[in-house]
C-alpha cells in the first residue's frame, strides 16, 4: 500500500488503489493525529511520563495548576504566560541593616510569587508599597530575593534593585528590574524582602506588593 500525506501537516491517506481497509486507514490516521491534538494530563509528571520524546509545538493542557503548555524543542513553557501578583496589606517593620524578608508586627511573610520562566528566560520583577522611616535623612528599602525551586538564591535583594524612602512622610514608591537567564520552564519564587539604612531607624512598610510579568 503505497502511503500519501497531506503536505501542509503530513497526514497519510489512502489512493483509491489502496486494499479496502478501512480500520487500517483510520489507525493511520489517528496515529499521525495523536501528537497533533493538544493533549490532557492531570499535571507534569502525568505528561512527562506519557510523551516521552517531545517536539517542538507539542500542546498539552495540564490540569494541575490548570495552564497550556508548549514545548519550544528543549522545554515545556506556559502557551501564554500571565503575570503573578501577590500582596500583604498589613503593615510591618524592621530595624534590620540587611535585607528580611519576614517583617515585624506583620502577618503573612514571607511573601512567596511563584512562577515558571517562560521560553525567553526573562521576567520583569516590580515591588513597592507604602515606605516610609522613623527618622528623617535614613532610608527604608524594599527589593527581592529570585530563588529556584531547589531554594538557592539565583539572584539577591539589592539597594540597586530597590524601592526606597528617606523620609518620615509615608509615600507610594515602587521599582521594577529585569531578571535574566532563567532556564526555559523552571520554577523559581521571588520574595519581598526589607532593610532599614541603619539599625537606629525603623524602616516601615505597608500594602506591599510584587509583581511578575514574564516575557515571551
Amino acid at each position: 500500500m503505497a502511503i500519501q500525506y497531506t503536505p501542509i501537516s503530513n497526514l497519510p491517506y489512502p489512493q483509491a488503489s489502496d486494499p479496502a481497509d478501512l480500520p487500517a486507514h483510520l489507525k493511520a490516521l489517528a496515529d499521525a493525529m495523536d501528537a497533533r491534538a493538544v493533549l490532557r494530563f492531570a499535571d507534569a509528571a502525568a505528561r512527562d511520563a506519557k510523551v516521552t520524546a517531545p517536539v517542538a509545538g507539542m500542546l498539552a493542557w495540564i490540569g494541575t495548576p490548570g495552564r497550556l503548555m508548549y514545548y519550544t524543542g528543549t522545554a515545556w513553557v506556559p502557551a501564554a504566560p500571565s503575570p503573578v501578583y501577590k500582596i500583604n496589606v498589613d503593615a510591618g517593620d524592621t530595624t534590620s541593616a540587611t535585607y528580611v524578608e519576614t517583617l515585624n508586627n506583620a502577618v503573612g511573610d514571607p511573601m512567596n510569587a511563584s512562577f515558571t520562566a517562560p521560553a525567553s528566560g526573562q521576567v520583569l520583577i516590580t515591588v513597592g508599597g507604602y515606605l516610609w522611616s522613623s527618622t528623617a535623612n535614613y532610608s527604608s528599602f524594599m527589593s527581592a530575593n529570585v530563588r529556584n525551586s531547589a531554594g538557592t538564591i539565583v539572584l539577591a535583594a539589592d539597594d540597586n534593585r530597590s524601592a526606597l524612602v528617606n523620609s518620615t512622610s509615608k509615600a507610594s514608591v515602587s521599582t521594577q528590574f529585569l531578571v535574566t537567564g532563567l532556564a526555559a520552564g523552571t520554577t523559581h519564587t521571588a520574595t519581598p524582602a526589607y532593610r532599614s539604612g541603619v539599625t537606629t531607624n525603623t524602616a516601615n512598610f505597608d500594602s506591599r506588593f510584587i509583581r511578575i510579568d514574564p516575557i515571551p
